[in-house]
């Protein structure tokens, strides 16, 4: 054991280095560095702080051996060798941390010298401190030539302000002289308002005094007499057009009288001559049609005893009895005030919209019963189906309601009259009434049955004796007559068309130039029409 521990401090005191430091394993940059810093130059300021000195750790002394080896106790070798180990491991912790230290120094002792040589590098670069001096006094010239234009814009910035000012009081006085001037003409506003009120009052009496004497808005003659030759135009058209192939009719009609089936409304219609005439001449077919048609309008639609189509009967019966109550009053109402005031009614019945419907619904109901009726005669009609009665109730019933609406519209009263009409001059001249004459071609349009051409005053006929050309059939297009206002007679706006079975049928005309007004005979030669 005393050889071991002799040993042991023999290869303790071998492990201490011959350098006044303890042995470091630092790397050797660090002296290396410690003696650069050593070469450098001296700092600028010989103030330094303590804390930025690099730490030197002391010296370790030897320990003494002037005692023999014999008389060291191995214990206390051993523990002077662990305090000595121990004592050397903090020694070279602390060499550690004050070398990190110094190292840290170090760097920014760099940092600072490379700071320094920039800015020695900057200071050589800096231009002559006299040129520096001329740009500050330039640039100090140039501020103060800045300042003088701020002032003289401040200066013109006031002198603008005193003009504003100057100029807002003016318009602050004009404006109360406006506002004094607007209410001046405010007032005398309210007070021509006023005035325009009680003038606009004025001239509506004035008005309503000039409407009480001027007769209401008349439907003019022309209008009423287009609509109804437009009417029967299109009825014309409608059987030419619908009744293309009439021969199943021939044998309905000659059923009428045993089928109990048949429509009412043909029954009503048709007597037996119009029979005989269809089955005698087919051409007359068209006619037939025609015949039923107008015949039919006429008694739903166009009568005299119609008030207005599609007014109730309570409605209608109200309005006779105001109209006959005027009579009683004082002062006495004329006729024309009478119709004035129908006029004026049934115009603004007419606004209302449930009139307008029932109006509506009641034509549809004549289109389905005419249509129905003439289905009868014509069964191909049927095929159709409800496009069939649509098509006569626009083309036929809906321009004939239009038509005698306008007709009660009007202050003025027409009459349609279904039948040949003779007057007491004719009757007296000539007794049977349904003998046609020659004359009557200009009073009636007179068609011919067997070839539907129309007569005129030129036609090639046989004339008798007593100017008799054929006999009266039927009438196909009725008299349309506007009555005078004090009840002797009417004008005729539009002829009756009249189907007429001719005594002789119409020759051809003889070729050359004849004399004005002569008719050439049936034997030949030429003849002056006898004159009713």
């Amino acid at each position: 054991m005393p050889d071991t521990d002799i040993e042991l401090s023999q290869s303790s005191s071998k492990s201490m280095p011959d350098h006044p430091y303890v042995e470091s394993s630092e790397p050797e940059s660090f002296y290396r560095d410690t003696k650069e810093e050593k070469d450098a130059p001296p700092r600028e300021s010989s103030k330094e702080d303590p804390s930025t000195r690099p730490v030197v750790p002391p010296r370790t002394q030897k320990p003494q051996t002037k005692a023999s080896i014999d008389d060291i106790d191995p214990k206390n070798l051993r523990t002077e060798h662990r305090n000595l180990k121990k004592e050397y491991e903090d020694t070279r912790q602390e060499l550690r941390t004050a070398w990190r230290e110094n190292r840290e120094q170090s760097l920014e002792l760099r940092d600072l010298k490379k700071q320094n040589a920039h800015l020695k590098e900057s200071l050589h670069t800096q231009p002559d401190p006299k040129f520096h001096k001329d740009q500050i006094m330039s640039e100090r010239r140039k501020f103060y030539e800045h300042v003088d234009l701020l002032e003289d814009h401040i200066a013109h910035l006031k002198h603008q302000l005193e003009k504003t000012k100057l100029h807002m009081d003016q318009l602050t006085f004009q404006t109360r002289e406006a506002n004094e001037e607007k209410a001046a003409y405010e007032s005398k506003l309210q007070n021509m308002q006023k005035q325009n009120t009680r003038l606009n009052e004025d001239l509506t009496e004035c008005r309503d005094d000039i409407l009480r004497l001027q007769p209401p808005s008349q439907i003019p003659d022309s209008k009423i007499a287009e609509e109804y030759s437009s009417l029967y135009q299109q009825i014309a058209s409608w059987v030419d057009d619908e009744a293309d192939d009439t021969q199943s009719m021939e044998v309905r009609m000659a059923d009428l009288a045993t089928d109990k089936e048949a429509p009412e409304l043909l029954k009503a219609y048709l007597d037996p001559d119009l029979i005989r005439l269809a089955k005698k001449y087919a051409d007359a077919e068209p006619l037939v049609l025609r015949y039923i048609i107008q015949l039919h309008l006429h008694r739903i639609i166009l009568a005299d005893d119609k008030y207005l189509f599609g007014l109730d009967e309570h409605n209608i019966t109200m309005l006779r009895s105001v109209e006959h109550a005027m009579d009683a009053l004082e002062p006495k109402r004329d006729t024309l005030t009478i119709q004035r005031w129908r006029s004026e009614t049934l115009q603004a019945l007419a606004k209302i919209d449930g009139f307008q419907s029932e109006q509506q619904r009641q034509a549809t109901i004549v289109s389905k019963d005419l249509w129905a009726s003439l289905t009868y005669l014509l069964p191909e009609l049927a095929t159709d189906g409800e496009s069939g009665w649509k098509r006569l109730h626009e083309t036929i019933t809906t321009p004939a309601v239009r038509l005698a609406t306008n007709m009660r519209f009007s202050t003025s009263c027409y009459r349609i009259i279904a039948h040949l009409q003779r007057n007491a001059s004719s009757s007296s001249t000539h007794g049977n009434n349904n003998v046609i004459y020659h004359p009557d071609i200009q009073r009636y349009t007179i068609l011919d049955v067997a070839t539907q051409k129309v007569l005129r005053q030129d036609s090639v006929l046989k004339i008798a004796e007593d100017g008799r050309i054929g006999e009266y059939v039927m009438v196909v297009q009725p008299l349309l007559l506007r009555m005078q206002r004090d009840s002797h007679g009417g004008i005729a706006l539009c002829k009756p068309t009249v189907a007429v079975k001719l005594d002789e049928p119409m020759a051809k005309k003889a070729k050359g130039v004849r004399a004005l007004g002569a008719l050439s005979s049936w034997f030949g030669g030429e003849q002056e029409p006898a004159r009713s």
